[in-house]
């Protein structure tokens, strides 16, 4: 933690002459303290009270205008019992940090540094650089290359160096298509036994709008590692009135193909060679003007290959259903809502009924929210029926570019006899033109 904190002091210092010619500085950042007191049952109880620190740095326009810089990081300390289970009570994070140039031409930009990179298959945080450009007729082209970034807490789930990119093509307002594809050399598929294996995964995207009131979004990865299936992943949403919209969704992982690199195997297991599948859909229908109703319905198969209890509980067919209400006043101001869901486990294991009922408020200078969610199981869980939680959450901007704001709550569930939660936070934005005037 203190190297990381060295290292990005280091580097705001050393971009101060930067920082003084540049056209457009922009910082932000946000306080947290939060408070937490758990009663496990069986266990002491314990007191929580970590001071988290986030800080970014953002300036734009530097040298021909094109060039800009962005930095972000944080840091925090446990003030009462530790908040994790490291040995030290103080951790922190550089999350990103790169330099980004925009071409004058063909939508073009380089990234170099540590950033995130969200392209078809690949949602990585890497340590290295990136492209992307408009070809001709409706085609662009992404690549990147680099170091994946370590997870603070497992330095060996991740490889030695990750390259991939994504070619896609766009009819203007109508279609986008996309292929993709990414490859991880040498990552640890297995911390115990030391097991390593190249991570190679492809893929296809899809937004597709023929019409205003139709649009389809989706995709389907592939893991060319394990030769399977990984993922598909579909939404169709349907606008055949104002006020009315219809939507579906179809979703399906392979376990075997989907969780091969997780650092969490007891968690994921990617040996279990099983598979969940899901679909579903919904409808929203604004009756008056201030007044929304909702219903939606999901239907869960999942397969396990496993022999075991917890594996027999969960598989089979599940459905999930229910409607919701939803009230808006005042110009927009005042939400509120309540709903009622119904889940049918497979056998009973996840069969229960929720009640949730919420209201917010936001004048713009000040904001508040009440959340209640209640939920009764079929059968006792440790030998409790039921689990509800209350959050509720208060703001007010001192400043335009200042907002204090704050969260409680509490929860009591077969897993904790209650808990209760606090958060105080303090948010700002602030930003200066090059010649000092604040914006």
């Amino acid at each position: 933690m203190k190297n990381t904190i060295r290292y990005l002091a280091l580097a705001i210092v050393s971009l101060l002459p930067t920082l003084a010619w540049a056209a457009d500085v922009s910082m932000s950042g946000t306080s947290l303290f939060r408070f937490e007191q758990s009663a496990f049952p069986g266990f002491t109880k314990q007191t929580i009270v970590p001071a988290t620190q986030f800080f970014g740095v953002d300036v734009d326009k530097i040298g021909d205008g094109n060039l800009s810089l962005h930095l972000y990081g944080w840091g925090r300390v446990d003030l009462a019992d530790k908040s994790t289970n490291e040995q030290n009570d103080t951790d922190g994070n550089f999350t990103y940090g790169y330099l980004l140039y925009r071409f004058p031409t063909a939508n073009a930009e380089i990234k170099a540094g540590r950033f995130f990179i969200n392209e078809g298959v690949a949602a990585e945080q890497i340590d290295g650089i990136s492209a992307r450009a408009n070809l001709k007729k409706g085609f662009a082209l992404t690549v990147f290359g680099g170091a994946p970034v370590k997870l603070d807490r497992d330095r060996h789930s991740k490889g030695d160096y990750i390259a991939g990119g994504r070619l896609g093509y766009r009819l203007a307002g109508i279609l986008e298509l996309g292929v993709s594809g990414l490859h991880e050399g040498n990552v640890t598929l297995d911390p115990a036994s030391g097991a390593k294996d190249d991570r190679q995964l492809v893929g296809g995207d899809i937004w597709f709008s023929p019409l205003r009131m139709v649009e389809l979004n989706g995709h389907s990865f592939y893991n060319a590692a394990t030769d399977g299936i990984s993922e598909h992943s579909y939404s169709l949403s349907l606008k055949p009135l104002k006020t009315v919209t219809l939507s579906g969704v179809y979703n399906e992982q392979h376990f075997k193909n989907y969780f091969t690199y997780s650092n969490l195997r007891s968690l994921f297991n990617p040996d279990t060679d099983g598979e969940l599948k899901s679909y579903g859909g919904g409808v929203t229908w604004a009756l008056l003007a201030p007044l929304e109703v909702g219903a939606d319905y999901r239907r869960y198969n999942r397969t396990s290959s496993i022999n075991n209890s917890f594996n027999t509980d969960n598989n089979g067919n599940s459905n999930r259903y229910g409607m919701d209400l939803r009230l808006i006043l005042l110009d927009r101001k005042v939400r509120s809502g309540i709903s009622y869901h119904r889940s049918e486990g497979a056998s009973g294991f996840n069969s229960y009924h929720e009640v949730r009922s919420f209201g917010m408020y936001d004048s713009g200078r000040y904001v508040a929210s009440l959340d209640g969610i209640v939920q009764l199981y079929k059968y006792n869980i440790f030998n409790r029926h039921q689990a509800y939680e209350l959050i509720g959450s208060s703001g007010y901007r001192l400043f335009p570019e200042l907002l204090l704001s704050g969260d409680i709550s509490y929860t009591r569930n077969p897993r904790l006899n209650d808990e209760l939660r606090g958060v105080l936070r303090l948010t700002f934005n602030y930003a200066v033109a090059n010649k000092g005037a604040k914006k």
